[in-house]
């Protein structure tokens, strides 16, 4: 039988298809609508690395072929190829990857014959290597693109015809106009902007004269900016040719120097100031070298040596100091400018009309690496005031003389009285304790009260010198205002005449807690309370006490002390308040006293930022008002009352007490209360003789009088201090001292003295001072 021509025809078909499939340079596969393969060549196999040839594959579904052509993503590939099998839409360069690392491009291309499908034709290339090439390219671009869009100036690539052919992100900050700009030229990017055409203008003829030149050419541009800001650019264009010698193109650079700029107007300004200030300024300036050589003078050095600028210039700083400090000049400025850079102190210089000058100055030497170093200096002439200064310090020093003049009058003046009046309180004291009758109690009453009455004056003096000198330090604590009252008009009942009754006006209640200074209160009131009873030979004296005003914390207390004495005549009111003054002569002789209690109260008042008046008629009273601010407390955080103190009972033992004083009536007064006490007592009549008991055997204390003749308290302490067996070395010193100015205290504690007692003193007041240094 012959075949059929449909057959015939047919296999003719298929042979010319796989034919020509294999004649296509690149690996092409033609499958059916079935995705059965109709042809493929040699080039499509060696690409997959597939086994079979081309005849093998011919008939077989391409789907058996996929898991052998190494796809990294086999789904992705599959997905894809079914979306083309069903819209048999054509498809150019569709990519995907192979696990070896290979990048394949894909065409697809459906074939149609009279509008009749007949199959789909795939073509694919290896692109790997051209693929990685170009994102090495496009890589590096980016890169430079990258450093030159950075770098902190604008950069910019002009052609011949200085279009432009790249311009970075610093030279053009948006990115649409940025890439609009390529291949215009500066003259359209100020038309776009509505700018000045005037600096494109510029510009060109820059260019024209770099190509006429054929070298780079830097200037400066100054514009406006969107804020009305003067913007400064340093341009630099540098032409670039080709091999022969053609104009290529141009590298445009611009650095924004606006700060530099406005540094260096700020210099100039800084340097025009400094040049006002130095030709202007009254201190005496001027330069020299390290020779001491004149470099530059202004003119007030020039009016103080009395010379012109030019002749002062070719002089020496030497010239024209006198004869005596020549030396000085060049032992002692000379190299310390040198050494040291700077140098200070008091010059002598003679103008040329003779005229003695002080010059204050200051020098400092400037170094600079490329001039040689110099030094600049500053004089201020100080002669009128060190004229005045010598004149105050002779002023100070007599005024310093005066107030230790006052010091030492008042350290003795208490001592002399303090002294005496010690071993009278402390016979008084004796005496009492033996058998006495009732009028001889009186006596000794008298005398101990007497005796309170004159230490009580010289208390106000001293206090008086304290507020004066600022040595007066104010308590904080907490203290019911009630009861210190009460206390107080129970002494002056006491006190007072028969005929003179004392109340209390209390508006303040049983018990009203503040914080502050009770002694200072107590202080005040006793001065008030001692005049009124003073001035008050019969009727009513009272104290009164209520708050004034209040705030959160604060209590305004008002108190008044009212007489119904003498008054006060109006003519003194008004210095009533001064110290050493009283209503008048006639009034110190009948009623006594310094003069002095008002002027300590009223400054202890205002210590307290308090205020204090007088109301006062003659011969019908007086009215003394003050008010002070107290901090306010709640009841649990006042103190227990004091309670008065119990007879001595000794608890130390048997003590050896070395006694240091020359008083004798002092002497016998500290020994009876020691050997009351059970103590054995050695005395010394002098700082030699203490010293010498001292060599010669151990005490347990030592009470050191510290005014004494030969040798002084002070001084026989610190050669105490200074013995060789250490028990003696240590031995416990209190200072016995009638001087009771502040600040005498830190000289004892500083020379080894424990503790201190001002005289006169009570026999408890020394036991507890004895306990607290043998207990130290």
């Amino acid at each position: 039988m012959h075949p059929q021509p449909y057959h015939t025809e047919y296999a003719a078909q298929k042979t010319w298809t796989s034919t020509l499939v294999s004649s296509l340079p690149r690996p092409t596969l033609l499958t059916n609508e079935q995705m059965e393969i109709i042809a493929v060549n040699q080039q499509f196999c060696d690409l997959f690395h597939l086994a079979d040839i081309p005849e093998e594959m011919a008939g077989k579904k391409t789907t058996l072929y996929m898991p052998h052509l190494g796809l990294a993503d086999m789904e992705s590939f599959k997905k894809r190829v079914l979306e083309l099998y069903e819209s048999k839409a054509a498809a150019d360069n569709d990519m995907f990857h192979l696990k070896d690392g290979r990048i394949i491009l894909r065409d697809h291309r459906p074939i149609f014959f009279n509008e009749h499908f007949i199959g789909h034709l795939w073509s694919y290339s290896d692109e790997t290597e051209k693929i990685r090439t170009n994102e090495l390219l496009k890589a590096q671009k980016e890169f430079y693109e990258d450093v030159l869009d950075n770098i902190p100036a604008d950069i910019g690539v002009f052609s011949a015809e200085q279009r432009y052919l790249f311009v970075n992100k610093i030279g053009i900050k948006d990115p649409v106009i940025r890439e609009w700009i390529i291949g215009k030229t500066d003259a359209d990017y100020y038309r776009l902007k509505g700018k000045d055409e005037s600096l494109g203008q510029l510009r060109r003829e820059m260019y024209e004269r770099i190509a006429k030149e054929g070298k780079e050419y830097t200037w400066e541009e100054k514009t406006i900016n969107a804020a009305g800001e003067e913007v400064y650019n340093l341009r630099k264009v540098k032409p670039v040719y080709d091999e022969l010698g053609k104009l290529k193109l141009y590298i445009g650079y611009g650095l924004n120097i606006t700060e530099r700029k406005l540094i260096e107007n700020k210099i100039a300004q800084s340097e025009q100031r400094y040049r006002d200030l130095f030709n202007h300024s009254q201190a005496l300036v001027c330069t020299h070298d390290i020779n001491g050589k004149l470099l530059e003078v202004n003119p007030a050095l020039c009016e103080a040596l009395e010379i012109s600028p030019e002749e002062l210039i070719t002089k020496t700083i030497g010239d024209f100091l006198p004869p005596e400090h020549k030396d000085f000049y060049g032992e002692k400025y000379l190299p310390d400018i040198q050494h040291s850079n700077i140098a200070h102190g008091l010059f002598t210089v003679i103008s040329t009309s003779g005229k003695k000058k002080y010059l204050l100055y200051r020098n400092v030497k400037v170094e600079d690496e490329n001039k040689e170093p110099f030094v600049i200096a500053f004089a201020t002439d100080v002669t009128e005031a060190l004229i005045a200064q010598k004149e105050l310090e002779k002023a100070q020093k007599t005024a310093e003389e005066n107030v230790r003049s006052k010091e030492r009058f008042l350290a003795n003046m208490s001592h002399e009285i303090r002294t005496p009046m010690n071993g009278i309180l402390g016979i008084t004291s004796l005496l009492q304790k033996t058998p006495i009758d009732a009028e001889q109690q009186n006596y000794l009453d008298i005398i101990e009260q007497s005796a309170h009455n004159l230490l009580s004056i010289i208390n106000d003096i001293i206090d008086f010198e304290k507020i004066n000198s600022g040595k007066v330090l104010l308590e904080k604590i907490a203290f019911d205002v009630t009861d210190k009252i009460e206390l107080t008009i129970k002494l002056f009942r006491v006190l007072s005449n028969p005929d003179t009754s004392i109340h209390f006006i209390n508006r303040l209640g049983s018990h009203f807690k503040v914080i502050g200074d009770p002694t200072r209160l107590i202080q005040i009131l006793n001065n008030l309370m001692s005049n009124a009873i003073k001035f008050t030979h019969q009727g009513e004296i009272s104290i009164l006490a209520e708050v004034d005003t209040t705030s959160s914390s604060m209590a305004y207390i008002h108190f008044c002390v009212t007489d119904t004495g003498i008054g006060i005549d109006p003519e003194y009111m008004q210095r009533l308040f001064q110290p050493f003054i009283q209503a008048n002569p006639e009034t110190t002789r009948k009623y006594g006293g310094s003069g002095l209690g008002l002027a300590i109260t009223k400054s202890l008042v205002e210590m307290q930022e308090g205020r204090i008046w007088v109301e006062s008629e003659t011969q019908k009273g007086s009215r003394f008002h003050f008010i002070i601010p107290y901090e306010m407390v709640k009841l649990d955080e006042l103190p227990e009352k004091e309670k008065s103190k119990p007879v001595v009972v000794n608890k130390l033992g048997h003590l050896r007490v070395l006694l240091a004083e020359d008083n004798q009536i002092n002497q016998m007064l500290a020994k009876r209360i020691l050997q009351f006490w059970g103590f054995e007592c050695v005395i010394a009549n002098n700082g030699r003789e203490a010293l010498d008991w001292m060599e010669q055997e151990q005490f347990d204390l030592v009470l050191m009088d510290i005014q004494m003749p030969e040798i002084n308290g002070i001084e026989a302490t610190i050669e105490i201090r200074k013995m060789a067996d250490a028990q003696k070395r240590h031995v416990p010193v209190v200072a016995l001292t009638a001087n009771a100015l502040k600040g005498e205290e830190e000289k004892y504690f500083s020379v080894g003295i424990n503790d201190y007692l001002v005289k006169p003193f009570t026999e408890n007041e020394l036991y507890s001072v004895i306990e607290k240094v043998l207990a130290g």
